[in-house]
């Protein structure tokens, strides 16, 4: 009974030596969140800036930012979205700022002084606004100091000068591009499920059923290639703007606008009407980009020849070059055949590959998974404009080879008929599916049928 009591006498002095040590340490951090607060050149931190005004002596255009419920905006000299990440980077170094003796330069400068400084005729002020009046507090930023990384400046009507970062001094320095939004397409890529490609003399539209697999609807019916449309998504996604041109789309002709090279039209999902549409026109070799107006704003703006040159002219860019879409657990029937030899495998109650029926001879399942394994391997490398009139051309009336698979609740089969090989003579003519389209695969195939001819 006495150990219990001394044990528990010990705990309550060791949580009281612990809940002592706590109340110290968080003394000690307040204290010293207190001291950098005092530090700070600026009383505030930059989520409590609501404006920033950016004016230099040398130019007339005054730049005026402002925060909005979703992000900020450029006011001044025109309206526009602004990169929220640039202008926050921006008032971070700006609040970052100090103030103690370190960061002093001169308390009582001398116009002599302010003259090695840039501050004599200053030329660059940035002002910030915070709170409900929007009160004012007004930076005037001189030279960059020759080494060093930083800048001088002073408060509009305190004396002392400080030393602020240079990139406070470059970046409030920039012009009005630096400032706005230059992303191109401001969508979701996840979100997309429609896509169109518009020029003069071809029309491509892509959709994303609810399979979640893309699909060519026009001027083809074929599966599309989902790595390649979101590359063709994500590129528009991530390009920045080059350079902005107009702030008005009143002059459309001039810069090919009006009857557009290609348009670009993407639908968010659920929006039955287009959700924007991005028109390209005429392209600048001196500015190596081209033209571009976007139905979401007003302006015409410049971006890349890359992002231009990706976008495909022809629907087979956007197709799946996969030869065959099978789910292997579905599968229940194999079935090959040669101009002197055919084998059939069927899968059967127990599961297991069997010869010619479901309970013939059982074939080795390590055979028929290499055999798949390399077969669907298999990648079309191109799709020719001949029909079912040249098949005999290419060797397909009758084929060389043809492979069957049926799947699961399936009466039609997979087929593909194996052809001639190709001039190159590292690639067949064949057809797959019910289509009679030609098309060019790898000689592959002719190894893989005859290996496994189990």
């Amino acid at each position: 009974m006495t150990y219990l009591r001394k044990t528990f006498i010990w705990i309550i002095i060791l949580v009281g030596i612990g809940g002592y040590s706590f109340l110290d340490l968080e003394n000690a951090r307040l204290n010293e969140v207190a001291k950098e607060e005092a530090t700070r050149l600026f009383p505030f931190g930059p989520d409590e800036v609501l404006s920033i005004v950016i004016k230099k002596e040398e130019s007339e255009i005054e730049i005026e930012l402002e925060r909005w419920e979703d992000g900020w905006r450029v006011v001044k000299p025109y309206m526009a979205k602004a990169d929220t990440k640039a202008v926050e980077k921006f008032l971070v170094q700006v609040t970052n700022s100090r103030n103690d003796a370190e960061y002093v330069m001169e308390s009582e400068p001398s116009p002599e002084r302010l003259a090695e400084f840039g501050l004599a005729i200053p030329t660059l002020f940035l002002t910030l606004k915070i709170g409900r009046e929007l009160t004012e507090h007004t930076l005037i930023i001189g030279d960059r100091a020759p080494s060093m990384g930083v800048a001088f400046a002073q408060i509009q009507g305190e004396k002392p000068v400080y030393r602020v970062l240079a990139d406070v001094r470059s970046e409030a320095d920039k012009d009005i591009h630096y400032f706005r939004d230059k992303s191109v397409l401001r969508l979701n890529t996840m979100m997309i499920d429609q896509v169109a490609i518009n020029r003069p003399e071809s029309s491509i539209r892509v959709k994303l059923p609810a399979d979640g697999k893309w699909a060519l609807e026009k001027p083809i019916q074929a599966r599309a290639d989902h790595i390649r449309m979101f590359e063709l998504m994500n590129t528009y996604a991530n390009a920045e703007v080059k350079e902005f041109v107009v702030e008005s789309k009143d002059d459309l002709a001039s810069y090919g606008l009006d009857k557009p090279r290609i348009e670009l039209t993407f639908w968010i999902s659920g929006d039955s009407a287009p959700t924007t549409k991005l028109k390209i026109g005429n392209r600048s070799p001196k500015k190596r980009g081209y033209y571009v107006s976007m139905s979401d704003r007003e302006n015409i703006f410049l971006i890349g020849e890359k992002e231009v040159d990706l976008v495909p002219t022809d629907p087979n860019d956007l197709r799946s070059r996969e030869l065959f879409f099978i789910e292997r657990d579905k599968l229940e029937r194999i079935e090959i055949h040669e101009s002197s030899k055919s084998i059939v495998i069927v899968k059967g109650v127990d599961k297991e590959w069997r010869r010619s029926k479901k309970d013939g001879e059982i074939v080795d399942f390590n055979l028929v998974k290499a055999f798949l394994d390399e077969l669907l391997e298999l990648r079309i490398d191109d799709f020719l404009k001949g029909d079912k009139k040249k098949a005999a051309a290419y060797g397909l009336e009758p084929p060389r080879a043809r492979l069957l698979l049926w799947m699961e609740g399936s009466s039609v089969p997979i087929g593909v008929k194996v052809g001639k090989t190709t001039p190159a003579g590292n690639s067949v003519y064949a057809t797959y599916g019910g289509s009679s389209e030609i098309v060019v695969f790898s000689d592959e195939i002719k190894r893989i049928l005859r290996t496994y001819l189990f």
